[in-house]
């Protein structure tokens, strides 16, 4: 599991030239301007994505904040431990309220709950960084619950939820033969690292007109994908530091 700091500016594009906004703006640009980038938002995205980690991103999965809410209430709740303190008393829970504790530890997160374990980064000592680590440990207990006998009752309604919420181009003939992969890999196997410091480096900020943002370190960033995806990367044929080939 990879995850790219909403931050990441300044990087090469697959299609040439170099996109000098946050990477989490790149939807939007490629929606603004679709002589620039053809492939429309979705795909110039996933391609990008895959064009800097080294790897093609064959299939895309996006699903909305409610959708997310929703999934968790369905399966019962996801278990996690929770690393450290969260005190954030800027998260805004969408209802006129604001502020979000948790204490460290183990922790079963209704839908509510969990959104804002994934979504909050103001708290002392927080970071997107940090959030994103949350996310992906919220989603390895996702799929724990997803992948248990007692949930198969609730399928009919966690489809429903799916199809209103979950945008995919993954082809639903293949379904069955991944879940048989997915469940042939424990929880303890999954690899899992956020793209922030060391692989991404915050310019001075006087360069950067006061804007806080990260720029690859494609050195290191290039040793990573070798060691993740081997021959596979597109790193694996380039120098230590360059951009990879665009992947087709």
């Amino acid at each position: 599991m990879l995850s790219i700091p909403r931050d990441i500016s300044n990087f090469p594009l697959y299609s040439g030239g170099k996109f000098r906004g946050k990477i989490n703006s790149l939807m939007s640009a490629a929606g603004n301007d679709p002589k620039r980038f053809p492939d429309g938002p979705v795909l110039t995205l996933t391609r990008e994505i895959g064009y800097l980690i080294g790897v093609p991103i064959n299939y895309y999965a996006a699903i909305n904040l409610d959708g997310f809410q929703k999934m968790v209430d369905l399966v019962g709740g996801v278990d996690i431990v929770n690393p450290k303190q969260i005190d954030d008393p800027r998260y805004d829970w969408f209802d006129g309220t604001s502020g979000y504790k948790l204490s460290p530890g183990p922790h079963h997160l209704n839908g509510r709950n969990a959104l804002a374990y994934v979504r909050s980064r103001q708290g002392v000592g927080d970071s997107d960084f940090t959030r994103a680590a949350r996310q992906q440990q919220v989603l390895v207990a996702l799929r724990a619950k997803l992948g248990t006998a007692a949930l198969l009752e609730k399928l009919p309604d966690l489809l429903k939820v799916a199809a209103k919420t979950i945008r995919t181009d993954f082809p639903p003939g293949q379904v069955r033969d991944y879940l048989e992969l997915a469940n042939e890999v424990s929880d303890t196997a999954i690899v899992r690292h956020v793209l922030g410091p060391p692989y991404a480096v915050h310019p001075p900020t006087g360069k950067t007109g006061g804007i806080y943002t990260l720029v690859f370190d494609f050195k290191r960033l290039s040793k990573l994908s070798i060691k993740l995806f081997g021959d596979d990367s597109a790193y694996k044929t380039g120098a230590p530091g360059s951009a990879p080939t665009v992947p087709k």
